[in-house]
Order: structure tokens, then C-alpha cells, then sequence
């Protein structure tokens, strides 16, 4: 597992948000710093804003074309014949 490194003034130990405070941690969350939420003293959870988690999404859909399209032009994954092949390759 890779490690992580957060900030210290961004960690909260997530028996704050049963306290009635979770509104102050949630204010806390800025353009690129998460609130990273501890568990038993380690990072369990982030809270990101709307703009980081698009961002974050936007990279994910960018990583998995990039993928697709360097397997395609390793030629690796299966060859069809014809559409009807891949259609019930899809299908299985």
C-alpha cells in the first residue's frame, strides 16, 4: 500500500464528527488540501470539495482511455473476425 502525507492541520480524528463540529471540519476543505479523516489514528477517510472530486473523476475517465488505447496499440486483448464475433463477446 503507498503511504500517505497530510498535512497535520488537516487531520481529524473522526469522533469529531459525532460531536456536533462536522461543519467546521467540513469548512476547512480547500481547492487541492482534503480534510483526511483519522481512524484508530490513521487516514481512513478524505473529504474533497465539488471542483477536487470533478477533477478527480475527470482524470479517472482520462487514465482508462489512456489504457485502452495503449493495449490497442500493443496489440494486446482479443481479435474479432467480424462485428457479430465481438457483439456476442460482449454479450457473454
Amino acid at each position: 500500500m503507498a503511504e500517505i502525507t497530510v498535512p497535520l492541520d488537516t487531520m481529524v480524528p473522526i469522533s469529531r464528527f459525532s460531536k456536533g463540529s462536522a461543519a467546521r471540519e467540513f469548512a476547512k476543505v480547500a481547492d487541492g488540501v482534503p480534510v483526511t479523516v483519522l481512524k484508530n489514528s490513521e487516514p481512513a477517510y478524505f473529504i474533497i470539495n465539488a471542483h477536487d472530486y470533478r477533477q478527480f473523476r475527470l482524470n479517472e475517465e482520462r487514465l482508462a482511455s489512456y489504457e485502452a488505447r495503449r493495449q490497442a496499440l500493443d496489440g494486446e486483448g482479443a481479435v474479432f473476425d467480424s462485428v457479430e464475433d465481438l457483439m456476442a463477446d460482449l454479450d457473454a
